[in-house]
């Protein structure tokens, strides 16, 4: 072969390859391809900032103990409501989590009660006591939620507030305040005001009546002293569960208590005197 055709066949050896370094490989293609987004999964419109809303109206709260006056805006309305996100709406977006609904302020024993998010109020001891259902546990209980579900049906509320006031021993707790599960204090049989609370809550579960309608409130007596009830919300008024008592009051009826936190799901809140 000659000089000539070696260099010739050398300089097309070269393009060749430098041609085969640039052009895309299938792997390559199929992977841009891939990555490609359909034309019906891109938005129509881009994302934007939604306008600043206006600003809302305050109340002033003082808390009892301390005198301390501050406030709060004023809950937003449904028109004052941030848009939804549109990748919510678009069928090729992921489904979005369901947040809960934070239930109705359980305002009660002329307090204003006000909401607070997490973190601010202590909620562990909350949290792990009311996570603990009352599932396929058998027990002494089921026959008063059998009697209480027979027709005639019974109050649910004078039923599971009697049953606990009269089978459970109050006991308080040896080490600090400790919050046990209902199914620990339905198994040993004793507890103190908040154990009895949340095993009532717990029963009236299995009852039907729906878990945001309950609230667990921790307060002082006219003495001073810390105690809990279970509150219950029904037609738009709070009854008062305690196991101090047999009877079931209305919670604008009774005048020896002052809430300092209640809770309620994930939800807390505490409370204040709305100021003059």
């Amino acid at each position: 072969m000659t000089g000539l055709s070696i260099r010739t066949v050398f300089a097309a050896t070269l393009a060749s390859a430098g041609a085969m370094l640039c052009a895309p490989t299938a792997h390559a293609q199929a992977a841009e391809q891939a990555m490609q987004v359909p034309p019906e999964c891109l938005a129509e419109n881009p994302l934007t900032e939604p306008a600043p809303p206006a600003e809302p109206a305050e109340d002033a709260y003082v808390m009892p103990t301390t005198g301390f006056v501050f406030t709060l805006p004023a809950p937003e309305s449904e028109e004052e409501a941030e848009p939804e996100d549109p990748r919510a709406l678009h069928h090729c977006a992921p489904p979005l989590p369901v947040p809960p609904v934070r239930p109705t302020a359980p305002s009660l024993f002329r307090m204003t009660a006000l909401p607070v998010g997490g973190g601010t109020v202590p909620t562990r001891k909350w949290d792990a006591a009311r996570l603990a259902r009352l599932t396929v546990q058998a027990g002494p209980w089921n026959a008063m939620l059998a009697k209480a579900g027979a027709s005639p049906p019974r109050d649910p509320l004078l039923a599971v507030n009697n049953w606990v006031n009269w089978n459970l021993r109050y006991q308080d707790d040896a080490y600090g305040d400790q919050w046990s599960s209902a199914p620990a204090t339905l198994a040993r049989g004793y507890g103190d005001c908040e154990d009895f609370a949340l095993a009532k809550m717990a029963l009236l579960e299995k009852l039907g009546v729906p878990g945001h309608d309950m609230y667990l409130v921790v307060l002082r007596d006219r003495q001073d002293v810390e105690h809990a009830i279970l509150a219950v919300n029904r037609g738009g008024r709070l009854m008062v569960l305690d196991n101090r008592t047999d009877r079931v009051l209305p919670a604008d009826l009774v005048r020896d208590y002052r809430p300092i936190v209640s809770y309620s799901g994930p939800f807390s809140w505490i409370y204040g005197e709305r100021a003059p």
